[in-house]
């Protein structure tokens, strides 16, 4: 009965060997003959280090001295020289397994086949970071490659205990997902509640960890970020010894960490490594600058349409004078000008990178100057937007400001109805939001809401000296850090 098996085993390796050029696959057949057995070798040419498939699979097969008994468990013991090899005989995976970049070995008398990873995938060399610059960090960053990204992070912890969890996701793309984690220090709830989530993705391909990020998210319709993005390895060992875990998928040079809080999104890695008290100071800055890109535009709007007497007779004199060219109210004149703002923040990102600055640079100044030159906009609202639209890059997770654009107009809209109460309602309204929001069971906004004062205090200090224990919010297995 097994002989029957492995008989017809046998008969459908071969003729689906026999017609794979027949399915334009464009994988490559090398026919050899050796000892009158025939032995075919398939591959993806694309994919696959062909001068290491000629000097350590064909060349030694051939060169074989033990030719009449020549087996498959005998060339990958004995024969090749491929320190990743495998055998296996089910005829379903073995397109699976070329199109992955893997070397096929199969001999006609065999029910079975080899498998030998000889992958090779053209890459860009690890480079400096183009989204999380800093000072004093380390300059390398991920790439689109994922062995390269599980090295760099190989490379800064040593412990035994980092655990790297591989997925396949994608029906027709079969992308590579890693989850990582050190599992002594992680509490065990995300890895299972990312896990559940991963397995969970039924799509047919995943090109971006933009595409994994949508997946992991409470509610697809959150307008503030949960999961934090890293490019730089070594904020995200940074993270992973903090207890949290980190998603890398391959072709993507983006990283996923989580979970995140949103005073976190503030946190820069040059606050670790510089001194305590300029760090508590940049905090600060960051946070103001926060609070301008959200508000300032509105204020305005309020301060021009609804409460000038709060002002200065001098102030509402000049700011009067200002604006007595300008055909638009308030509201108008703000709107357009952000408008404005965004199509210049955009085109600048697609211009080329050699000439975007000076275009951005330019195009600002130009448009602000002719604007207010022809009347249309007060000089004071050319600096309010220029100021709120600087504010907007401070962040060093830029994903963070991306609601806050959206939500700057739902603020200028509420104020140019309300004034100042439709301001506080819109304010209000966005508090309350994300005081609602758990990320992976954590308060959102936490360690503010609900109130840690030891995690509020890490944060605001940033010093390892300091923080010998981890964040309580994460609830992790270790809580000592030192």
């Amino acid at each position: 009965m097994n002989r029957m098996k492995n008989m017809k085993q046998k008969k459908n390796l071969i003729a689906q060997i026999k017609n794979l050029n027949l399915n334009n696959l464009s994988i490559s057949t090398r026919r050899l003959l050796v000892a009158e057995q025939e032995i075919f070798i398939l591959y993806v040419a694309q994919l696959t280090d062909r001068e290491k498939l000629s000097q350590n699979i064909i060349k030694p097969i051939l060169a074989c001295s033990d030719k009449k008994n020549l087996t498959l468990t005998h060339i990958a013991c004995s024969v090749i020289y491929i320190d990743d090899v495998s055998i296996d005989e089910n005829e379903n995976n073995l397109i699976d397994y070329i199109l992955k970049g893997n070397t096929i070995v199969c001999l006609t008398n065999h029910n079975q086949y080899l498998v030998a990873n000889l992958l090779k995938v053209e890459k860009r060399s690890v480079q400096s970071p183009e989204l999380q610059n800093s000072l004093r960090g380390p300059k390398d960053s991920f790439t689109e490659n994922l062995e390269t990204n599980l090295s760099l992070i190989r490379y800064r912890i040593k412990d035994p205990s980092l655990k790297i969890d591989f997925y396949t996701i994608g029906k027709r793309t079969q992308t590579s997902v890693a989850v990582v984690y050190i599992h002594d220090i992680i509490n065990p709830n995300y890895v299972s509640k990312v896990k559940k989530k991963l397995e969970m993705i039924h799509i047919d391909g995943i090109l971006e960890s933009g595409y994994i990020q949508k997946f992991l998210l409470n509610n697809p319709f959150h307008l503030f970020p949960q999961v934090g993005i890293v490019e730089r390895s070594d904020i995200a060992c940074a993270n992973l010894l903090d207890g949290k875990l980190c998603i890398l998928v391959e072709g993507s040079n983006i990283a996923l960490i989580l979970p995140k809080t949103f005073i976190e999104f503030l946190d820069s890695d040059d606050d670790h490594y510089d001194n305590l008290f300029l760090s508590i100071f940049l905090k600060f800055i960051r946070l103001l600058a926060l609070l301008i890109s959200l508000t300032l535009s509105a204020l305005y709007v309020a301060l021009v349409s609804f409460h000038t007497d709060i002002l200065p007779p001098q102030y509402i004199l000049a700011l009067a004078t200002s604006r007595i060219t300008v055909p638009f109210n308030a509201l108008v004149e703000t709107i357009i000008m952000e408008f404005v703002a965004e199509i210049l923040r955009e085109a600048s990102i697609r211009l080329p990178k050699q000439i975007g600055p000076a275009i951005g640079i330019v195009g600002t100044i130009v448009i602000g100057q002719a604007a207010v030159s022809a009347g249309l906009v007060s000089p004071l609202m050319v600096i309010i937007v220029s100021l709120s639209t600087m504010s907007s890059f401070i962040a060093p997770d830029y994903t963070i400001m991306n609601p806050l654009r959206l939500l700057k107009y739902l603020l200028i809209l509420l104020t140019g109805s309300y004034g100042l109460f439709g301001f506080t309602m819109g304010f209000t309204l966005i508090i309350g939001n994300l005081v609602s929001i758990t990320t992976f069971g954590i308060p959102y906004v936490s360690p503010l809401a609900p109130f840690n004062f030891k995690d509020l205090k890490d944060y605001i200090l940033s010093d390892i000296t300091l923080s010998k224990k981890r964040h309580t919010v994460l609830n992790t297995k270790d809580h000592t850090r030192q």
